[in-house]
């Protein structure tokens, strides 16, 4: 979390905030990706989302509500309902924030800081004022200052929009893991890696808008074939990130998922769209166990 532009490498798949996008390719149906698993016990449908979405971006097509409404739970990455804001915003403090005496420069290195500080100029943003964070959490903060200006909000998210919806039904909440287990998926990436992230999210920038708006379209329209050729390209160079981000979390997810088509009550799991396309993706690692799990047109 949770598609690519084909030169974006680390950038699109650390940043689970958002999935950027592909070139545009020949779109299946009118509706995002639906996978469907009926376990003995009850049905689990499987949605791939987008993390931030604009005002604009509403109505939703018809699908995503349809598919809440069959379901007597809904169950996310996170549990948005455990995630309290005063805990989560000292627990990012915790992680993101540098050891005393040190500063970004320091672990970074003067001519990749230099880099970056100056690509931030460009931006207008003062890379001295993240002086204290590591540069993961740095790269974060870039890419939510510039998610905000464009008019993409967390809170007009897929996630929240369906949590909304799930809570003025009575319907179940569940999540997969838990916040701090994603932010130290970051936090226990080398410096360089780190600083590779930020120099790419300070880079990719200005293209932004358009990849955002291209990844929307497209998320609404089901392109995985596109979408799981980008998952391939993205990480070239990078095999232990990709079993980090990608690979152990769909391991760990699965298993869940497995249970809850042995339990009762039918359920709609919702996870960036990167984790549900590809060889490794969490809908090959159930029908590698042994479930039905079928696309729906």
């Amino acid at each position: 979390m949770s598609a690519c532009a084909s030169h974006r490498r680390i950038t699109a798949v650390l940043l689970s905030v958002c999935l950027w996008l592909l070139a545009p390719a020949m779109a299946r149906a009118d509706g995002p990706a639906v996978w469907e698993m009926r376990g003995p016990g009850a049905t689990v449908w499987l949605l791939g989302s987008v993390h931030l979405l604009r005002e604009s971006d509403y109505p939703l097509p018809g699908s995503v509500d349809r598919l809440l409404a069959g379901a007597e739970r809904l169950v996310l990455e996170l549990d948005l309902d455990e995630v309290d804001p005063a805990t989560s915003q000292m627990l990012v403090f915790n992680l993101g924030r540098l050891q005393e005496g040190q500063s970004l420069s320091d672990v970074m290195g003067s001519q990749a800081y230099r880099l970056a500080a100056e690509r931030a100029e460009k931006l207008g943003i003062d890379l001295g004022m993240l002086s204290g964070l590591k540069p993961w959490f740095a790269a974060l903060t870039v890419m939510n200052i510039e998610m905000l200006r464009l008019g993409f909000n967390p809170e007009l998210g897929l996630e929240q929009h369906l949590a909304r919806q799930a809570r003025q039904n009575g319907k179940e909440i569940l999540g997969l893991e838990t916040l701090e287990y994603q932010l130290r998926l970051f936090d226990e990436l080398s410096y360089e890696t780190q600083s590779a992230l930020l120099l790419q999210t300070l880079s990719e920038a200005e293209t932004l808008e358009q990849e955002m708006s291209s990844l929307v379209s497209a998320w609404r329209q089901g392109e995985t074939e596109a979408l799981s050729a980008a998952l391939t390209r993205s990480f070239s160079g990078y095999v232990d990130v990709y079993r980090s981000i990608v690979t152990d979390r769909n391991e760990a997810w699965v298993d869940r998922i497995m249970d809850l088509g042995r339990s009762s009550g039918d359920s709609l799991v919702v996870v960036g769209a990167l984790h549900l396309v590809g060889d490794d993706s969490v809908v090959e690692m159930l029908r590698s166990k042994g479930a039905k799990v079928r696309r729906l047109d």
